[in-house]
C-alpha cells in the first residue's frame, strides 16, 4: 500500500486545492487493485482445477487407485469425483462474474458491495471444499472398511486372536490422524493463498469507506 499511502499524504497536503480530484485518484487506484486481486483469485481457482485434474490422471494407475477400483464402488466414487469438479467449476464461474462486476464498477458504493460479495464467495469456497473433503474421506473410509478384502481379512485375524479392539483403535486412530493432517495442509494452503488476497480486499474496502464522493 506504499503507493496509495503516498497519494493519500499528497491529498492531505493539498486538500484545500484538489480534494475531489485526489479522492478520485485514490478510488481509481483502489478499483484497479481490487480488480487485480479478484483476477488472481480467478487464476488460482483455475490452476487448482488443473492441478486436481492432472493429479487424477497421474494417479490413474497408482496402487491406491487400483485399490479403489477393486472395491467395485464406481456408483459412489464417480459421483463423488463429479461433485468435486462441479464445486470448483461453480466457484470459478462465480469468481469470474465477480471479477467482471468489479472491473465494470464505476462508483465506490458498488465497488464496496462487490468486494464484500467476493470475500464471502471465497470464504464459502474454502468452507465447502474442506467440508467436502471431510465427508468424502469418511465415505471412502467406510467403503474400505466394508469392501476391502485385505482389511476384512486383517479384521478376521484380529478377531481370532482376540485383538478386535486393538485393530479398531489402530485403524480408526491412524485414519483420523492422516485425515486431520491432510485437512490441516489444505486449510493452511487456503489460508496462505486466499487469506492474503482476502486481507488485501479487506484493506481496499476499509480505504473505500473513508472516501466521500
Amino acid at each position: 500500500m506504499e503507493e496509495l499511502d503516498k497519494l493519500k499524504n499528497d491529498w492531505k497536503k493539498s486538500a484545500g486545492n484538489y480534494p475531489k480530484f485526489s479522492e478520485k485518484e485514490i478510488y481509481a487506484m483502489l478499483h484497479k487493485r481490487s480488480s487485480s486481486i479478484v483476477k488472481w483469485i480467478l487464476i488460482i481457482s483455475v490452476l487448482e482445477f488443473v492441478f486436481w485434474l492432472g493429479l487424477s490422471f497421474l494417479m490413474k494407475d497408482s496402487p491406491s487407485t487400483k485399490r479403489v477400483e477393486d472395491l467395485d464402488v464406481d456408483y459412489i466414487y464417480i459421483p463423488m469425483s463429479i461433485i468435486s469438479y462441479v464445486i470448483i467449476i461453480y466457484f470459478f464461474i462465480l469468481f469470474y462474474r465477480n471479477y467482471k462486476k468489479i472491473n465494470a464498477t464505476d462508483n465506490a458504493k458498488t465497488l464496496m458491495s462487490n468486494i464484500l460479495k467476493t470475500r464471502k464467495a471465497v470464504s464459502n469456497y474454502i468452507f465447502v471444499n474442506i467440508t467436502y473433503i471431510i465427508i468424502s474421506s469418511l465415505i471412502m473410509f467406510a467403503l474400505f472398511f466394508c469392501y476391502d478384502a485385505n482389511l476384512i481379512e486383517a479384521l478376521h485375524q484380529s478377531e481370532k486372536q482376540g485383538n478386535t479392539g486393538e485393530f479398531y483403535l489402530i485403524y480408526i486412530g491412524s485414519t483420523l490422524i492422516f485425515l486431520s493432517f491432510f485437512i490441516f495442509v489444505i486449510w493452511l494452503f487456503y489460508r496462505l493463498i486466499y487469506g492474503i488476497l482476502l486481507k488485501r480486499l479487506k484493506n481496499n474496502y476499509e480505504e473505500l469507506k473513508k472516501l466521500d464522493f
